[in-house]
Order: structure tokens, then C-alpha cells, then sequence
């Protein structure tokens, strides 16, 4: 009995252990591990929030960004400039090519080997320049013995003179010896040219324009060596028709534009208008100076004033349409296009009068008006700079 007494107590101490320690793990977990999962539960859910405000707001900055776009799709961009007073001229166009105002060929007075090429084709000449030599040998001999015979004459006539003067000797021996003298003096003059003559020089001053020789190569009389020109100043030959003549005088300034250089433009004077009309065409020929940095033979528009208008109201040609027998522009008027018939006067390269229509400050869209109607939804591109070049213009004024 004593024996099965205690082994009850130890049974029960035994389970009483495992309660608590089983009530212990139980508070143990539920505790700590409650409130971190409660903790993450919480901050997931705030997470989720906070990515659902993110996302409105971002679908509401899309959509409003899509209206935008929207909105500016709808928008014509264009350009424009305003109306302003300004000069501007009526002209006669016309096409010529320069020409030198002397252009010849050196040719060769002596023939010869040519032993030396001084120049090449562009090279700057002046008068009196040596640009050419030919083998002399031949002509220096002839030269000094010339020379010789010339100053022996000389000497023989001067004593002859001195006893003629002491009427030693008769006027006919003197006279024949004084004839000898000359003969000697022209055939030394003679000798000296055919020598000069392997000498070429440049008649003028001016720029060889072509070479036609080597070095080594025999020439013979009348040989092209070389051609010359004298490009400063340049001529234009204009042929204009008779009804144009009127508006046209001596000393009136040309404007002229090589088609090798459109940017660069060069001034040119009208010197001589011809007294009569060509019967063939009808044309009268009518030349025109000019200087600069052209060369001869390059293709040239010209462009004759001839008639000016001071202070009248002008726009970029770019601005005036033209379209089935209509002239218009299109008038920025606040967010909108309007079109606008107009009447055209006088038109140079960039500018169009505008003779009615519009008046002084009026927006004119000059780029951007294909496919423009009254009423269409504009944007304006350059607005800072139309506002300034106008400014300019008034402080110009």
C-alpha cells in the first residue's frame, strides 16, 4: 500500500509539471507572437492604403496630363509677325553673266623655245610684269653685234662731221656717211626689240585667266601664250526691253547676286544705256559696273530698282496666300485664325505691301497657314519674338 501511495504522489507531481510547463509555452507564444503579427497586419494595411493613394493620384495626374495633350493636339502651331511700315521698291529682274572690262590674248611676237613660265592661271598681274621668257641666245648675238656696228658708225661720222666742218669734205660724203650711221641705229633698235620680244610681259594690270603653254614648248609668231583680264572693275551687259528704259538712268544703282553665292550680294552703277533699240529684239543694251569679290564669267541675278515706296505697310511674303484666284492672310486674333482677303503692291525678296486689307499692328501668321480655316484653334511658337522685333521697330521709328 505504502508502495502504491508514492508512486501516486510522483504521478502526480510528474503531471502537475507537465500542465505548467505546457500553460507556460502556450502564454509564452501567445504573448510575443500576438503583437508582432498583430504589428505586420497592421503596417501591411497601411502599405496597402498608402499604394492605393499612389496609384489615384498617379491615374489622376495621367488623365489630367491626357487631357492636356488632348487639348494641345487640337492646337495648329504657327508662327507670325506684325504688320509694320517699312521701304520697300518695285524692281526689273534679269540674268546676265559678268565680263571683264578687258579681256586679251598675249601672243607671241617672236617664235622661240619657251624657257621659263612665270605665272600660273589666278596669279595677280601688274603692267609691265615678266610672266614669260623665251630662249633669247639667237637675239642677244644679233643684239651686240648691232651694238657694235652702230657705235662704230657712230665714231666714223663723227670724225667725218668735224672734217666736213673745216671743208675738208663735201656734203655728199657726208651725208652718205651720216645715212650709214642711222641704218646702223634702226637695225640696233631692231635687234633690241626681236630681243625685248622674249621678254613677256603683262599689258595691264589684271589676272591671268588661262595658260596656254609649257615650259619647253616651241612657240611660233602669233602663238596664244597666255589671256589676261582685268577684273576690277567687273561689266554687265543688260539687254532690257524698250518700256522698261524709262525707269532707268546713268549713275542708278543695281543690286546684283551671284547664283554661285546667293548669300552674298554685290552693288553695281549703271554707266552707259545705248542711244538706240535693237531692231531684232526690241531691246535696248545697258551696262552696269559693279566691284568686288566676283569672277568673270559667273551667271549673276540683277535687280533694277525701279520705283520706291517709303513707310508702307508691309508683312513677310511668307504670310500672303494665294489660292484660286484669291489673295488672304491669316490673322491671329486671340487663340484663333481668321482670314483675311488683302490687295499686294510692290514685293522685294522677303517682304509683301500690303495695300489694304489689315492695318499697322496686325498679327499675320506667316508660317503654319496650310490647312488654316476662320476660326481655327491656334498656338503661337514664337509670341516673345514676334513681340520684340515689333518693339525693335517702333524704337526704329
Amino acid at each position: 500500500m505504502a508502495s502504491w501511495r508514492k508512486r501516486g504522489r510522483i504521478a502526480g507531481v510528474v503531471v502537475f509539471i507537465v500542465a505548467v510547463l505546457i500553460i507556460a509555452t502556450y502564454v509564452v507564444r501567445k504573448g510575443p507572437g500576438s503583437g508582432e503579427a498583430a504589428g505586420t497586419a497592421d503596417s501591411l494595411a497601411a502599405s496597402d492604403t498608402t499604394t492605393e493613394q499612389a496609384n489615384q493620384a498617379a491615374a489622376d495626374s495621367g488623365k489630367k496630363g491626357e487631357e492636356d495633350d488632348e487639348k494641345d493636339v487640337d492646337l495648329v502651331p504657327v508662327e507670325v509677325a506684325e504688320a509694320q511700315p517699312r521701304k520697300i521698291s518695285s524692281y526689273y529682274l534679269t540674268t546676265a553673266a559678268l565680263e571683264p572690262e578687258k579681256q586679251v590674248a598675249v601672243l607671241a611676237k617672236i617664235a622661240g623655245e619657251v624657257k621659263k613660265l612665270l605665272v600660273e592661271e589666278g596669279a595677280v598681274v601688274r603692267e609691265g610684269d615678266l610672266i614669260c621668257e623665251l630662249d633669247d641666245k639667237e637675239q642677244k648675238v644679233a643684239l651686240d653685234e648691232a651694238r657694235i656696228n652702230r657705235d662704230k658708225q657712230k665714231r666714223e661720222y663723227e670724225r667725218l662731221r668735224s672734217i666736213h666742218e673745216r671743208s675738208l669734205l663735201s656734203d655728199k660724203e657726208l651725208s652718205d656717211i651720216k645715212y650709214q650711221y642711222e641704218l646702223a641705229e634702226n637695225q640696233y633698235e631692231a635687234a633690241l626689240l626681236r630681243y625685248e620680244y622674249t621678254k613677256i610681259r603683262a599689258p595691264f594690270d589684271g589676272v591671268i585667266t588661262l595658260r596656254e603653254v609649257d615650259r619647253g614648248e616651241n612657240v611660233s609668231i602669233g602663238s596664244i601664250l597666255f589671256e589676261i583680264a582685268d577684273t576690277n572693275p567687273l561689266l554687265v551687259r543688260l539687254y532690257l526691253p524698250e518700256k522698261e528704259i524709262a525707269s532707268v538712268k546713268v549713275g542708278q544703282e543695281v543690286l546684283i547676286t551671284p547664283d554661285s553665292d546667293p548669300a552674298s550680294q554685290l552693288k553695281g552703277k549703271i554707266t552707259l544705256i545705248s542711244p538706240s533699240v535693237d531692231e531684232r529684239t526690241g531691246t535696248i543694251k545697258v551696262t552696269v559696273e559693279t566691284r568686288g569679290n566676283a569672277m568673270p564669267g559667273s551667271f549673276v541675278r540683277v535687280r533694277i530698282v525701279t520705283e520706291t515706296h517709303e513707310e508702307t505697310l508691309a508683312i513677310p511674303r511668307r504670310g500672303v496666300v494665294s489660292d484660286a484666284g484669291e489673295t488672304f492672310v491669316y490673322v491671329a486674333e486671340a487663340d484663333s485664325a481668321r482670314k483675311i482677303e488683302v490687295r499686294v503692291g510692290f514685293e522685294d525678296e522677303e517682304y509683301a505691301e500690303i495695300l489694304g486689307g489689315i492695318a499697322e499692328g496686325d498679327t499675320v501668321i506667316v508660317i503654319g497657314t496650310g490647312g488654316l480655316r476662320t476660326g481655327t484653334k491656334i498656338k503661337i511658337l514664337n509670341r516673345a519674338d514676334a513681340d520684340s522685333v515689333t518693339q525693335a521697330a517702333r524704337v526704329d521709328k
